[in-house]
């Protein structure tokens, strides 16, 4: 019985790991992301040697996939990185106060995952981006304190399909918030 539990416990260390390693795409996309904002000092754990899903700073992973990426400081500079569109699996993209300007990149809406965006207080100018309506699990948006122009598209935090699951709250204004909220049957 014990030499079955031994090998038992050897073929599930081996076999079954306990944690997911971070994947290729995402972790060159990362990389990508701190070559564009200059190797910036606060992505110094950001280390090409090591896992991306372990000890990078601002970024959370869910079965390996990077899903939750933060970089919040007034110490960047520069547009919002076009890499990050890379990020498939990103839920949740969080850059508040952190100092970014130029437009908000038209193909942010290649995020099809993404539930949150946060880009309030920084620097952005232009249109708010009428692609941000083809984000289907998109349900809050944070743009404000920037220098936006327009309003959150009407179609923003409807789900696809027959049945409508969620109301904008912000529909026909020009805020630059948007809440979801699953309507009431």
């Amino acid at each position: 019985m014990k030499l079955l539990l031994l090998h038992l416990s050897i073929f599930f260390s081996i076999y079954l790991p306990s944690s997911y390693s971070c994947t290729p795409n995402d972790k060159n996309a990362l990389l990508e992301i701190k070559k564009s904002l200059n190797n910036h000092p606060l992505l110094s754990s950001w280390n090409p040697q090591t896992d991306c899903c372990t000890g990078w700073s601002g970024v959370e992973c869910t079965y390996g996939r990077v899903t939750y990426l933060t970089l919040s400081s007034k110490q960047f500079s520069g547009n919002i990185p076009p890499a990050i569109t890379k990020i498939k699996s990103l839920d949740i993209l969080f850059f508040k106060y952190s100092n970014f300007s130029g437009p908000i990149p038209d193909n942010i809406s290649d995020l099809k995952n993404l539930t949150y965006l946060g880009l309030s207080e920084n620097q952005l100018t232009g249109p708010i981006p009428g692609s941000l309506s083809q984000m289907p699990k998109l349900e809050a948006i944070h743009v404000n304190d920037n220098k936006l122009t327009g309003s959150i598209p009407n179609s923003t935090c409807l789900t696809t399909g027959s049945q409508e699951k969620y109301r904008s709250r912000c529909q026909n204004t020009t805020s630059t918030q948007c809440f979801c909220r699953e309507t009431v049957s």
